[in-house]
């Protein structure tokens, strides 16, 4: 598996790590989004960092079972896949068949999907969440947006 080294402030722990921090995979093909998130998040989460598509897929067959969320830019230029039809197979939305080989037979994950965007008048969360999404946070990600969905996420599972 070939992945970069973490930005400044990034950390790629073990599955183990025992420092209490949940674990958080956030893809953005943005070294600036990720060094900023990294800054705001990583007194609370554990970060992995995916730049894209292929990194994404590798960390989530990794890590999907640890993981407590994804933070996925709905952009992903450079990207075979955008992150609204990798939210899409995460949730099993897309027959496998029709993808690249990197994206097939993806586990699916039961963690919140938060998509991440510099431009939220370009997208509704009502049309997100219909793909699979469990909300939508602006870039810069901050610690209160992420909480505030995870805490959103959880109420509505309880229900």
């Amino acid at each position: 598996m070939s992945i970069r080294p973490p930005a400044p402030g990034w950390t790629v722990p073990p599955k183990q790590a025992g420092d209490g921090r949940a674990l958080v995979l956030y893809v953005d093909v943005d070294d600036q989004s990720h060094e900023l998130a990294g800054q705001r998040l990583r007194h609370a989460y554990r970060l992995l960092r995916a730049g894209g598509d292929r990194e994404a897929c590798e960390l989530l067959r990794t890590y999907g079972d640890d993981l407590v969320a994804v933070l996925l830019d709905v952009d992903l230029p450079g990207s075979v896949l955008d992150g609204i039809l990798l939210t899409r197979i995460l949730r099993g939305k897309v027959p496998s068949a029709a993808l690249p080989p990197f994206a097939r037979q993806m586990p699916s994950i039961n963690v919140p999907i938060l998509l991440v965007t510099g431009d939220l008048g370009r997208y509704s969360e009502v049309e997100l969440r219909k793909y699979g999404g469990d909300g939508l946070l602006p870039k810069p990600v901050d610690i209160a947006h992420v909480t505030l969905a995870l805490t959103d996420w959880h109420l509505r599972r309880q229900r």
